[in-house]
């Protein structure tokens, strides 16, 4: 006889305790939720986003414009004309992450929550992210930037080989068995001269080493 029943639509969303931050890379995103805090500045939101592990983190996202108490949209107040252009061009970046075409953006009537939300319109982000260092303290996980599909697909491929290509060079040099010395041998002169010796109180290098400067 069961004492509870939970629907699974309940569990939507919602991350296990302790679910760690992915490792620094380029990701897809889900943002599900924009939080609007009172305590936070006019202009500013809370952008919810959820890794494919189910890692959720805040960024925040200062908009040009608001909407004041009257349900007005209004330019937030204070900004220079730089710091107006460089918030749209933020929101763009993010807009375009999502799959919508400058033309869409700039003919439409209003931009508003629900265009960025997943749950809302079955489109996701691509963002570059950096996780905190676990166990400093002011360190947090940070979205550094947004990007489109094309910039993703590119850039986490590029991410994912480069660990592959550091652990491929100590792999090559240690198929040639030379002592730890060898590393720090001059090269050989241009001139065809023989290569300068290292001192009397170095070993010989192993023959597999001989064959391969000869």
């Amino acid at each position: 006889m069961t004492t509870f029943m939970i629907p699974g639509s309940a569990f939507e969303g919602i991350t296990a305790l302790g679910t760690a931050p992915p490792a620094a890379g380029y990701y897809e995103v889900s943002i599900a939720e924009i939080e609007n805090k009172s305590s936070d500045k006019f202009g500013s939101r809370r952008f919810h986003v959820q890794f494919p592990n189910g890692f959720k983190m805040f960024d925040f996202v200062h908009l040009p414009w608001d909407t004041d108490n009257n349900g007005q949209a209004v330019q937030v107040p204070g900004l220079s004309e730089k710091q107006v252009r460089g918030r749209t061009a933020a929101l763009i970046s993010i807009l375009q992450s999502l799959g919508y075409s400058y033309q869409e953006i700039t003919a439409a009537q209003g931009i508003h929550d629900d265009w960025f939300l997943t749950n809302k319109t079955n489109r996701k982000g691509y963002v570059e992210f950096i996780p905190g260092q676990r166990g400093v303290q002011g360190s947090y996980s940070t979205v550094k930037s947004w990007v489109n599909k094309t910039q993703y697909e590119a850039l986490k491929d590029a991410t994912a080989a480069q660990p592959a290509q550091a652990a491929a060079v100590p792999a090559t040099t240690g198929n040639l068995n030379l002592p730890p010395v060898a590393a720090t041998m001059a090269p050989a002169p241009a001139n065809g001269a023989g290569a300068p010796s290292v001192g009397p109180a170095l070993p010989p290098p192993p023959s597999a080493a001989q064959q391969i400067v000869s």
